[in-house]
């Protein structure tokens, strides 16, 4: 084997290692086929923008989106494009929400509300623009009005979230359960950065609440 030939196969590996290695904000990881079910859609990247394939790596949705999650309860959430704005800071909005299987848009941001997560006992929690987070159901309704500083996902009909500066419980009917007297320091959660679309990132990498 020549230099050249040896020098391009070691590029080759080094770039398979750091796509498979990498830890992309918002981009969950592959699952393996022995962890999906044969009707399972699996996000795929092609060009810089992700879609998704079957079992049998056929596309079923073609690469279109900047973001695109796993499914779950049926639902994936995706982002794409963005428009200008004027603002000098916020550069542009992405287009972002939940499709279905087939490609779909199910649920819209209709650049009023940030979405950053999966679908769990049937909510996901939501942030409206500038203001706070809420959660919406499988068709895109408002069930639990955006009051909280900070919002996570539901397990067992549960959800942890950030009240006042105070950790606390809710459940499916907006009932805030077992609030913490300790308030949180407003850095520790707050978090007014952008990501190189100029959305914004205000969900934090570590939850102030759990």
């Amino acid at each position: 084997m020549t230099a050249a030939m040896l020098g391009r196969v070691v590029v080759a590996t080094l770039l398979v290692a750091a796509i498979t290695t990498s830890d992309i904000f918002g981009q969950n990881p592959r699952p393996t086929a022995s962890g999906q079910s044969k009707d399972e859609l699996v996000p795929i990247e092609k060009n810089g923008l992700w879609g998704y394939a079957d079992r049998e790596d056929k596309v079923i949705i073609k690469p279109q989106f900047i973001r695109a999650d796993r499914f779950s309860e049926g639902l994936a959430l995706v982002w794409t494009g963005g428009v200008p704005l004027t603002d000098s800071i916020v550069k542009s909005f992405v287009k972002m929400g939940y499709i279905d299987k087939t490609g779909r848009w199910v649920i819209h941001s209709r650049f009023e509300y940030y979405f950053f997560d999966d679908f769990s006992d049937g909510l996901v929690p939501f942030r409206k623009q500038s203001s706070k987070w809420g959660f919406m159901d499988r068709t895109g309704k408002i069930v639990i009005q955006p009051r909280f500083d900070w919002a996570g996902s539901f397990s067992e009909n549960v959800a942890p979230v950030l009240l006042d500066s105070k950790c606390a419980d809710v459940d499916k009917a907006g009932k805030v359960l077992d609030q913490s007297q300790t308030v949180l320091p407003h850095d520790k959660w707050k978090q007014d950065r952008h990501d190189r679309h100029g959305t914004y990132l205000f969900k934090p990498h570590s939850p102030p609440c759990s």
